[in-house]
Parts: C-alpha cells; sequence; structure tokens
C-alpha cells in the first residue's frame, strides 16, 4: 500500500471532479495515473530505430592492386573459436 499526499488543493479538486466525472474512487484514479506515468517513463528508455535495407546502403570498397602476393595471408587465422574470442574483446573493452 502506498499514501500519497497532496498539499495542492487545486490538484486535490481536481482529482476528485474527475474521479466522480468518470464515477470511480479517488484511490482508484491516483493508482491508474501512477502508472501511466511510470509507463511513459520506461517507453522513454526503448531504444527506437528504423530498420534500414542492407542492399541500399551498400558500398564497394575499391583498392589499387599493386601485384603483391597475398595467397598466403590470413586474416584472424590465429583464432580457433570465434565465439570466445568475441566475447573476451567485449569484456576487454568494458574495463
Amino acid at each position: 500500500m502506498l499514501a500519497i499526499k497532496i498539499d495542492n488543493p487545486e490538484i486535490e479538486n481536481k482529482f476528485k471532479q474527475y474521479a466522480k466525472q468518470q464515477k470511480k474512487a479517488v484511490d482508484d484514479l491516483v493508482g491508474e495515473a501512477l502508472k501511466m506515468f511510470l509507463d511513459m517513463q520506461r517507453q522513454d528508455d526503448e531504444l527506437v530505430y528504423v530498420k534500414k535495407d542492407p542492399m541500399k546502403h551498400l558500398h564497394k570498397v575499391e583498392y589499387e592492386d599493386d601485384g603483391e602476393d597475398l595467397s598466403d595471408v590470413k586474416p584472424y587465422g590465429h583464432i580457433e573459436d570465434s565465439a570466445s574470442y568475441v566475447h573476451n574483446l567485449r569484456r576487454e573493452r568494458k574495463k
């Protein structure tokens, strides 16, 4: 149970009048108002984004080929378990 003290008579009267119009108890009305306020605060914390089509935002990296033999180069060849590698990278980043 939560008790709320309203020191402002104007706000108190507005709650009473609105409760009378809605044919509800003031306690129920205040509870609904608090729930609505808390729900609005939670929605503000959510990340809202528009998913983009990767094909529309695709660009090809252009580079000059100088003729060097890169057939033996294997980037990230030292990684045996990619999941643990990424996990460790994220853990180190948080430090």
